[in-house]
Parts: C-alpha cells; sequence; structure tokens
C-alpha cells in the first residue's frame, strides 16, 4: 500500500509537494478550498503549473471541504454548488478523484436519495471518480452502515464512476471491531458484497480516540489510540491492497507526522517491495 498525509495547500503547491517529500509520501490527500468557507476559488496560471510539475509522480487525492451536505442539496442549492465547484477545481488541476462524505439528515430515507441524486447531477457534467467515505456516525449522518452506502450506490447511474473510502477510526467508531481480523474480514466481504469487487478507492487509515461503537469522530495517532499498530500491520501488508493508497488524517501536532510515518512503515513487511522495503 502507498502511504501518505492529507497535507494543507495554503502555503502553495510548491510547499506541499515538498512537504509530502519531506514525510515520506507515496500519496496525498488535499482541500482544493478552504474548507470552513462557502466563498468561491479560481486558480492562477502559477498554481496550475506548479501542481502540474510536482504532481507527475505523486498521486494526488482531493477531499470535499466540510460544509456541503449532500444530505439535504434538495433543501439548498448551496451544497449541489458547492460540491460542483470544488469538481471544477479538481478537474483544472487534472485530479481525478475526489472523496465526498455522504451528509447527514433525520429522514434517513430521504437523505440517502437525495445523495444518489446529487452524485448523479455530479457525473452527468463531470468525467470524476467519486468516493463515498464511511462515517463514525456522529448525529444523523449517513453512512454509518456499509448498508446505507450501498442503497446510495444503488441508485447511482455511472457506477464506473463511483467507489469507496474505508476510514479505519470511522469504521471502528461506527461499531466494527476491526481490531478483530474476523471483523475485518467480515467488513471486507459485505463491501464486495454490496458494491463488487475492486471497489475500495482509498484507505484513510487513522487511529481511534474513542471507543468501537462510540460514533464519537475523534482521530489519533497511529497505534497510539483505540485501535493499536496490529491492526495497521495487517491492513498495508494485505497483498489485495498493494496498489492502493492509504492516507493518514492524524492530528497536526509538533512533529507527529513524522512519527505516525515511521511507525506505519515500520509495519510494512520486508517482503513489501518499493523504495521502503
Amino acid at each position: 500500500m502507498k502511504l501518505g498525509f492529507h497535507i494543507s495547500i495554503s502555503k502553495g503547491f510548491d510547499w506541499a509537494f515538498r512537504e509530502g517529500e519531506r514525510l515520506s509520501c507515496e500519496a496525498m490527500q488535499i482541500f482544493v478550498k478552504n474548507p470552513r468557507s462557502w466563498a468561491g476559488k479560481t486558480w492562477k496560471d502559477e498554481d496550475r503549473e506548479s501542481f502540474t510539475r510536482r504532481c507527475q509522480d505523486m498521486p494526488v487525492f482531493a477531499h470535499m471541504t466540510y460544509l456541503p451536505n449532500l444530505a439535504r442539496a434538495d433543501e439548498d442549492e448551496k451544497h449541489m454548488k458547492g460540491m460542483l465547484q470544488e469538481m471544477d477545481l479538481c478537474v483544472q488541476l487534472g485530479i481525478d478523484s475526489m472523496v465526498v462524505h455522504c451528509g447527514s439528515r433525520e429522514d434517513r430515507t430521504r437523505g440517502i436519495r437525495v445523495v444518489a441524486e446529487a452524485i448523479n447531477r455530479a457525473l452527468d457534467t463531470h468525467d470524476m471518480n467519486i468516493m463515498l467515505e464511511t462515517a463514525a456516525g456522529q448525529g444523523s449522518s449517513i453512512g454509518v452502515k456499509l448498508s446505507e452506502l450501498a442503497m446510495i450506490y444503488e441508485n447511482v447511474r455511472r457506477k464506473e464512476k463511483v467507489s469507496l473510502c474505508l476510514d479505519t477510526a470511522h469504521i471502528f467508531q461506527a461499531g466494527y471491531d476491526i481490531r478483530k481480523r474476523k471483523v475485518w474480514n467480515g467488513v471486507l466481504q459485505a463491501t464486495e458484497g454490496y458494491f463488487g469487487s475492486d471497489k475500495i478507492g482509498l484507505f484513510h487509515l487513522n487511529d481511534s480516540k474513542t471507543a468501537p461503537g462510540s460514533r464519537v469522530d475523534r482521530h489519533w495517532h497511529i497505534g497510539e489510540g483505540l485501535i493499536g499498530t496490529e491492526t495497521f500491520k495487517f491492513i498495508i501488508n494485505d497483498k489485495r491492497f498493494a496498489g492502493l493508497s492509504g492516507v493518514m488524517e492524524t492530528p497536526k501536532t509538533g512533529a507527529m507526522d513524522e512519527i505516525n510515518m515511521k511507525v506505519m512503515r515500520s509495519l510494512l513487511s520486508p517482503l513489501v517491495s518499493g523504495p521502503f522495503a
């Protein structure tokens, strides 16, 4: 598995890629705009040139920002417009994959249907890959159960453009105790049963500060949370995921990025090929 981090682009693409290289990233995830603002964004020519120059050897995934709530896209058009603007920014850079949260809604049946409709609208105009992220379960968030994501997927027209982003912390917090190999294998079997083979597009590799089934979304440092290193060891060394990327979204405190990468690299099997074997 290719390992990396979510990295800020607030200091520009050159800085972000240098930071990725400093941290020995083989993949990166970014927000393409301010994640806590509805304000629009445009790329300057130098932004696009910088990204194109630096991204040749590093797969880059976009993550939709925090404010668009796809489950309520029928109530306020700004949620749909927000998603489409971010997809426009991705297309301009040549980023072909974006992770999305499905949002939240008390009427889950309606919410699931609206998310599928939003994805259909987005894929009618943008030739991109959308990865549905598993949710931790806070409030009325959608995507806590794989079956909910499956209902969204069933109503998507361009299924070849939709896959999953499995977040280890969210799955754990949602009630799947993936420390138990039997439970983890059950998650993978359910994924294949609902979506078919090869439908995992990305991993978010996060430890959890909260207990399994807590439905409280708190990412934590690798090996310092309740999931533990043994779980990450069998995930990142699984040959089925050798061609996939796993990005860490651990808290940005002190030198913890360096430590988290060091811990994760120490878990790789010596049989894993690549520069860090």
